[in-house]
């Protein structure tokens, strides 16, 4: 049955590339807090969730300019598919998964009996290789680079049916749909941020020395890879009367594959030796070599803040220290496109597979062999390919809004954030950041956060490190509750080398 399914997933996986990123920009410490950010990021990583942020000093302890080597990385990855709550309760307590137990676990996972109920997951992989901001008392400027990667992954119940049960005429014996997308993309960025003070007030209502910041960054976007599957089938298993293995297997399939680059030109090497000896295998002309400039285009970020200084409010007077600094701002993120224009192609194949056995298999052994040459030379490894116009890519797009307040060692913050597009990680579905910073003795963060909405279930983080000012370690993970209610979610990140002078 592994082979089955690997041949079954052959294509999806001669789209793979070695790393395989998200919505909202978060850097250790906003993924500490919740996830949010867009009043409290500063620095080069400003660029990316609200470049009027340059201008902010957030510990007012902060030098003037950063400079990040590898200064960030992080990982997420989402969605309705990850729920540790059900394979817990059916993978590591000893059961059998069949009959009842089977079906329970299907049920629970997909949240019905229905075969084209699906579920996904979506990863994601940032890294900041170089980052660069100065803070002037009018104006500041950056420069950051991002390399992004996503992956996204669908699948309906019937595909995980063919998983639990595999080739099992007494659960297969009605036509079952067993559909699949994958979608990846890679691209990296090269942003310059500006920002400057537009007004400044020395009192407002209760507030004094109120300056409003306001950042544009644009950036340069360089695409690497992107592909995208679409596979549409069903499977109906007949019990043979004459072999108790050969049993008839009916496969109706529709896939198509857009992809550029060197993989579009490796898929059409196959394809050509295909037609020449069907024996030839799609791995021996995938070479791997896919991280190559396949697209151009640009992008911005741009936000604003108001920062002001709210030490007259009787707020905790005292405790926390008498300065208290008050920063609402909003930005939006990610806006624009990127087509993908080197070499795109669509391979596409479409029919009835039917197999019944060779005639000779002595054992279960024989019938699977025989059935995955069979999947490999008649299904996924003969297709057609033609010409596109290039696969395009909307960046994810976001709208945030956020304010923190600063009182001495403590910073709390809240985010309110929504998606244009459902693009990598992002949801159109509106997310509430929550977060909570204490620099015990001034230099070491303590941060805990919560993130509610999204494309997964309630989510808590927390992070600590050590923060000296001229020197930056930190580090942050986030993890769901209760995936159960909307699917799991796991994310870390880690500041990089940061220093500051």
């Amino acid at each position: 049955m592994k082979k089955v399914l690997s041949i079954s997933l052959l294509v999806l996986l001669a789209t793979s590339f070695e790393v395989l990123s998200q919505s909202r920009h978060y850097d250790s410490r906003s993924l500490s807090m919740g996830g949010g950010g867009t009043a409290y990021v500063d620095g080069y990583h400003a660029n990316f969730i609200n470049p009027a942020n340059l201008m902010i000093n957030s510990t007012k302890n902060r030098p003037k300019r950063s400079l990040g080597i590898v200064g960030g990385i992080g990982f997420r990855a989402g969605g309705t598919l990850i729920n540790l709550d059900v394979y817990d309760q059916y993978l590591t307590q000893g059961l059998t998964l069949e009959g009842e137990v089977a079906e329970g676990f299907l049920t629970d996972l997909f949240g019905g009996t229905n075969s084209e109920l699906t579920k996904s997951q979506s990863a994601t992989f940032n890294i900041v290789p170089f980052g660069f901001s100065n803070r002037g008392n009018k104006s500041a400027f950056s420069l950051a680079t991002r390399v992004r990667v996503t992956e996204k992954f669908t699948i309906n119940r019937g595909f995980a049916e063919i998983g639990v049960y595999g080739l099992d005429p007494q659960e297969l014996d009605n036509v079952t749909p067993f559909n699949f997308s994958f979608g990846a993309v890679a691209f990296s960025e090269i942003s310059v941020g500006y920002a400057r003070q537009v007004l400044s007030l020395p009192n407002l209502l209760f507030a004094k020395n109120v300056k409003l910041y306001a950042g544009v960054a644009p950036k340069y976007i360089i695409g690497i890879q992107n592909s995208t599957l679409d596979f549409n089938s069903t499977i109906e298993i007949q019990r043979a009367t004459n072999s108790q293995y050969a049993n008839r297997i009916i496969h109706n399939f529709d896939y198509r594959l857009n992809t550029v680059g060197n993989v579009s030109a490796d898929l059409r090497e196959f394809e050509a030796a295909f037609e020449q000896d069907n024996s030839v295998t799609a791995g021996d002309y995938l070479s791997g070599e896919y991280a190559n400039v396949n697209a151009s285009g640009f992008g911005l970020d741009m936000g604003a803040t108001l920062e002001m200084d709210i030490s007259g409010v009787p707020i905790i007077d005292g405790f926390f220290g008498s300065k208290k600094t008050l920063r609402v701002s909003m930005s939006v993120t990610d806006i624009g496109k990127i087509t993908y224009d080197v070499n795109p192609t669509s391979f596409t194949a479409n029919g009835t597979f039917d197999f019944t056995g060779a005639g000779n298999d002595d054992d279960p052994g024989d019938f699977y062999d025989d059935l995955a040459d069979s999947l490999k030379n008649k299904v996924y490894g003969d297709f057609d390919a033609e010409d596109i116009d290039g696969v395009e890519y909307e960046l994810p797009a976001m709208y945030n809004f956020g304010a923190s307040l600063t009182m001495g060692k403590l910073t709390t913050s809240v985010d309110y954030g929504i998606g244009f597009n459902e693009s990598g990680n992002n949801s159109k579905k509106s997310t509430l950041n929550l977060g909570l910073e204490y620099r015990l003795l001034g230099l070491i963060p303590l941060r805990v956060g919560t993130r509610i909405g999204g494309y997964s279930s309630t989510v808590y983080s927390a992070g600590a490190g050590i923060d000296l000012n001229f020197l930056e370690l930190s580090a942050g993970l986030s993890i769901v509750g209760n995936d159960s209610e909307n699917g799991g979610s796991v994310a870390a990140a880690f500041s990089g080398l940061v220093l500051r002078f």
